[in-house]
């Protein structure tokens, strides 16, 4: 915003007209005087509004700014609570991946110790295989013609069969033995098979866990990345909320060298309406401001006005006069009253009649202090100031009608 610039022109312009109407007294009536000094003040009192404006805009601005800003930290920092929380879950996943490992380092040594049980079972079987076949083959040598032999080296016949009987019953103790030691090592390598198959579970659940741990670690670069976009953000936003505070300050400056300038015309325009007593006074003397000592009018005649938001009123009908609630005012002039009422509009209302089509109304009373019909005479009090009807603050509206048209009432008197 070019508030400097703007500032330096208003000053300016401001500056030299107060410095013309100060210097130029001597070169120019004190109509034209104050005339000049009047719309010094009412152009000081709109660049006063507008400078109002733009600073409670200013302010507005700011605040959105920061209220963005505010979001989009709370968005980092609700970003960052998840890369937290899936960094401690990949973390809890590599523990899980380890017990599993370890789980399945032990299921390596029971399967080794098994195998090593097996063969162990398996060398037991072949040699009581080998010593099995050397005794069947003795057996059947003693049965195919080996016996002639072994009779002649018997004391009897008796222990002759009881030494074949005895081969036969070795023999079917070996082939018992033997089945059983088969059904050992069957068993055996059962119990191996289950725990490989235990073993393959375990991988198998250790490459779901790596699987899930992978997912995990892009997950968090995805989060990664989106917290380095909404950090470049939040440096981005850091400035227009740094730029907005700026507008404040500079708006804030523009309003306070504006509302200087507007003090300092209205200081110029008062001493003006009070450097000469006279001046209130038109002619032979026979009226008079309506509120003596109140002489800033914060609407001139004929201006358009915004009295609240998006309501304008059209071509002011008469002047407005700021005053305390309950200021006296005086009829401006003697005459009649016409009429005393409550208006919607005007609030409370009295209107004088001066003879000759002229006519005064005065607007927006506390109260009213005069009756229709009763005779006023100038300087008599007919009411107080307050804000009633379709008004925005205590003040006196005062209008002027001729004819029964609106007429400026700067025209009739003067503000002293």
């Amino acid at each position: 915003m070019q508030y400097k610039h703007k500032l330096r022109v208003v000053c300016c312009a401001l500056a030299a007209a107060c410095c013309i109407s100060m210097t130029g007294v001597s070169h120019i009536t004190f109509a034209d005087e104050s005339s000049e000094l009047a719309n010094q003040l009412e152009q000081a009192e709109q660049n006063k509004k507008q400078a109002e404006k733009e600073l409670a805009q200013a302010k507005e601005n700011s605040k959105k700014e920061q209220a963005v800003s505010v979001s989009l930290k709370n968005d980092e920092k609700a970003l960052r609570g998840q890369i937290t929380n899936i960094v401690g879950q990949i973390s809890q996943k590599e523990a899980e991946i380890a017990e599993k490992q370890n789980q399945i380092a032990a299921k390596q040594q029971e399967i080794d110790q098994k195998q090593v049980d097996i063969e162990q079972k398996q060398a037991d079987i072949d040699t009581r295989w080998g010593n099995f076949k050397e005794r069947v083959a003795a057996i059947q040598v003693m049965q195919s013609g080996g016996s002639i032999a072994l009779l002649g080296k018997a004391t009897n016949i008796s222990s002759f069969l009881t030494y074949s009987d005895n081969l036969q019953e070795i023999s079917k103790y070996d082939r018992q033995v033997m089945d059983e030691m088969a059904a050992e090592k069957a068993a055996l390598q059962e119990l191996k098979t289950q725990l490989e198959i235990q073993q393959n579970e375990l991988k198998t659940a250790q490459t779901n866990l790596e699987s899930q741990k992978i997912s995990m670690q892009n997950k968090k670069s995805e989060l990664d990345a989106t917290k380095q976009a909404l950090s470049v953000q939040i440096q981005q936003q850091d400035e227009k909320v740094s730029e907005a505070t700026a507008d404040v300050q500079a708006a804030k400056a523009e309003y306070e060298a504006a509302y200087a300038i507007w003090k300092k015309a209205q200081a110029e325009f008062d001493r003006l309406a009070n450097s000469n007593p006279g001046a209130g006074v038109i002619g032979d003397g026979s009226v008079m401001w309506p509120l003596p000592g109140y002489t800033r009018l914060s609407s001139y005649f004929g201006e358009d006005r915004e009295l609240w938001p998006g309501y304008w009123s059209k071509g002011h009908g008469g002047v407005d006069i700021p005053a305390p609630a309950g200021t006296p005012i005086r009829v401006f002039k003697s005459g009649t009253v016409y009429n005393s009422y409550f208006s919607p509009s005007y609030g409370n209302v009295v209107m004088v009649d001066h003879g000759n089509g002229l006519v005064s109304i005065y607007g927006h009373m506390t109260a009213r202090m005069a009756s229709v019909g009763s005779v006023v005479n100038v300087g008599d009090i007919i009411g107080t100031v307050g804000s009633t009807g379709q008004s925005t603050g205590n003040h006196l509206h005062f209008e002027i009608r001729q004819n029964g048209s609106r007429v400026n009432p700067l025209n009739y008197v003067s503000p002293s």
